[in-house]
């Protein structure tokens, strides 16, 4: 009896290795790479504005049965959502001009908040029809952290190919700053103030690929 207790238990260690390794080899993950491009973009009193930044950061961990393959016409139900991470250094977004750059980092407390964070929450294919190498388009619900202050986003975003065995993931949203507890920027100048719009734009290109 007692060797068969034994045996039970190294069969039942050996089985929950064995699932440790396939759920494992279940996943797929994909890292940033460069290439890059994030674009914030808002309004003032004096004139449009537009920061940027090549650096983002992070990684997506697919289940292997989706195809993340934008070449493939008809894609399976997604049946579980994606982990995916974003991180952007705040002080690398920068606009050319090194006043407005000093004025954005103190709005956004750059010195002690050094990064903004994107965690994915859920996640669908978007009923739009597609063809064969269009991109995958996605429905997705995230929650962005900028300033130590987090709140919900939704968004669409487009997968496509791009070059040297990459992906190009893309969207587009709109933010208020106010979301985040920043106060949008009213610097000093000679002739007055300048006051600048509570919504910004953001849009950003992330490359990946498969993790080597």
């Amino acid at each position: 009896m007692k060797n068969i207790i034994q045996v039970v238990r190294a069969l039942s260690a050996a089985a929950t290795i064995i699932s440790g390794i396939q759920i494992q080899a279940e996943t797929i993950t994909y890292s940033a790479r460069t290439g890059s491009l994030l674009k914030i973009s808002g309004t003032s009193s004096i004139h449009d504005w537009e920061v940027k930044t090549l650096l983002i950061g992070g990684r997506m961990v697919w289940d292997s049965s989706f195809p993340l393959d934008p070449s493939k016409a008809n894609l399976p139900k997604l049946t579980t959502a994606p982990k995916v991470s974003v991180i952007v250094p705040v002080r690398n977004i920068e606009s050319g001009k090194q006043r407005m750059n000093e004025v954005m980092h103190s709005a956004m407390n750059a010195q002690k908040h050094k990064f903004a964070r994107y965690n994915l929450t859920e996640i669908k294919v978007s009923d739009n029809k597609r063809k064969a190498g269009d991109p995958i388009l996605f429905d997705a619900k995230g929650t962005l952290n900028v300033n130590g202050k987090s709140a919900p986003v939704s968004m669409q975003v487009g997968i496509a190919k791009g070059d040297e065995g990459k992906l190009k993931v893309s969207g587009k949203m709109k933010l208020r700053m106010s979301q985040f507890g920043i106060s949008p920027p009213a610097p000093k100048i000679a002739l007055g103030l300048i006051t600048t719009g509570d919504e910004v734009s953001v849009e950003f290109d992330w490359f990946v690929a498969l993790k080597k």
